[in-house]
């Protein structure tokens, strides 16, 4: 079947059980951006083989705010970060401003980045793994100071336009997105696996004035924004599609919301041909978009419900101590500084504690929408079982069943089901069970660069999922 016949026959399933809208002020709605390109060269995120700062820009980087209040005065602000990440003390700054000057509590503000690797490095474990030169920290310190001011600022600007709105939702899909843990005899390896796991939605929440006019979208995906490698500042595959979609919509803003890419990658990738690829992939995924605004519509109706959790993931246990020591002295690069790492705050601290604050959000929008927010490196399983469980009617039917026609006691029509990772905190990669178990990367390897002190314990998705589940549970009383 082609592929735009899928398309339509899916938007109709999914979008059959739109009701009637409220009237358009019963939404409020507000976007703007502020840029954050550094005023002096910075090390860029990512990658640890670099080892120089930024030589340019491609083109500039963003943080973008959608403000977003309901008749009650409920109050979601979701902010979208051109950044390779984002930390709990830059969300706790923001936060403690924002709440302030516009009365938003802390289940309603998400702070997200498109973990693009062309950013600067603003990752609390680049003190301890970069090893970079004074000079090169005491830039970024001084950049990271700036940046929570210039987020601040686009949420400023996004309640300066706070107007009386209309929401709808639809999808399209992008095909670039891989999984990219292959399965070899000796592990799993970070290389393109047509046959692994993937998802391939693009989400797009639209947001109009009460005449119809454009004023906002938000849009998903979920995959890596490492396409680039180069020493250049630039948004990668999300950058472009924004640009695009901008110089599409001249007046609107354009925020790319990131999804559960932990373990996909964008194919092709890096090479001469990098930037001729993250183009492409950005106007594929701008395309997406497209087709997804001039689609079918489901409108978003009220109340809207806010839930916030953090949930405390358990840890392995630490090596023995001759481990560390030995690695301490005789090991090399991000091995021997993990070691040295661990082993200072033993001295300092006497103990360490197993364990990772993973910071969770539910937003519910009436019946209409259910945006979930993750914190860490998040997976593709955990969008894959979100969407399974949660995308039901209350009342307990299967997915996709029930129409609000009004009718006392009609069912109310199944949520459309959102799942963002990269939020709040993106501490490290989460692996999902399966992924723990299988190892590799993302499941154990990649923790020997974070300062999370040790692999997660099999209890990880368990712990994530009942966080999320109790969330659900309250927004959807």
């Amino acid at each position: 079947m082609p592929f735009s016949i899928k398309l339509a026959l899916g938007a109709c399933c999914l979008f059959a059980a739109t009701a009637g809208s409220l009237p358009a002020q019963d939404w409020k709605a507000g976007a703007a951006a502020a840029v954050i390109m550094p005023q002096e060269p910075t090390w860029l995120s990512g990658y640890s083989s670099r080892t120089a700062p930024a030589e340019g820009k491609v083109h500039e980087l963003h943080a973008k705010a959608l403000a977003i209040e309901d008749a009650a005065g409920t109050r979601l602000v979701i902010v979208t970060l051109d950044l390779g990440s984002v930390s709990q003390e830059i969300t706790d700054a923001v936060f403690g401003e924002v709440s302030k000057r516009h009365h938003v509590k802390r289940e309603g503000l998400i702070l997200n980045c498109s973990h693009t690797h062309c950013a600067p490095e603003v990752a609390a474990e680049r003190r301890v793994f970069h090893a970079l030169p004074d000079g090169e920290e005491a830039k970024l310190a001084r950049y990271i100071e700036w940046l929570k001011g210039r987020i601040v600022e686009a949420v400023d600007g996004a309640f300066r336009e706070l107007s009386p709105a209309r929401l709808t939702l639809s999808k399209s899909s992008a095909n670039f997105g891989h999984n990219r843990r292959l399965p070899t005899p000796t592990g799993y390896v970070n290389s393109q696996n047509d046959e692994g796991v993937t998802d391939h939605d693009v989400p797009v929440l639209r947001v109009t004035d009460a005449a119809g006019k454009l004023r906002a979208v938000l849009f998903g995906y979920a995959c890596h924004n490492t396409t680039l490698a180069f020493q250049l500042y630039c948004g990668d595959y999300a950058g472009f599609a924004q640009q695009h979609l901008e110089e599409a919509h001249p007046e609107s803003k354009a925020l790319f919301f990131m999804g559960c890419g932990g373990d996909q990658n964008p194919y092709p990738r890096h090479g001469p041909r990098g930037l001729e690829y993250c183009r492409q992939h950005g106007k594929a995924l701008a395309g997406a978009v497209e087709e997804a605004l001039a689609g079918q519509q489901r409108e978003v109706r009220g109340p809207l419900r806010l839930a916030y959790e953090v949930a405390t993931l358990e840890l392995e246990p630490l090596p023995a101590m001759e481990k560390l020591q030995s690695d301490a002295q005789n090991a090399k690069d991000h091995r021997q500084r993990k070691a040295l790492y661990l082993l200072d705050r033993l001295a300092k601290e006497g103990k360490i504690e197993l364990a990772q604050r993973c910071p969770l959000h539910a937003a519910r929008f009436g019946d209409d929408l259910l945006l979930l927010a993750i914190s860490g490196e998040t997976v593709v399983d955990y969008s894959l079982r979100c969407k399974k469980e949660f995308a039901r009617r209350a009342d307990g039917g299967k997915e996709g069943e029930g129409k609000d026609d009004g009718k006392k006691g009609a069912p109310a029509p199944a949520p459309f089901v959102w799942v963002s990772g990269y939020n709040d905190d993106v501490f490290a990669y989460l692996p999902s069970q399966r992924v723990l178990r299988e190892g590799g990367y993302e499941g154990r390897d990649g923790i020997i660069h974070q300062l999370t002190p040790t692999p997660f314990a099999e209890t990880v998705e368990e712990r994530v999922m009942g966080g999320i589940s109790r969330l659900v549970e309250k927004v959807s009383k």
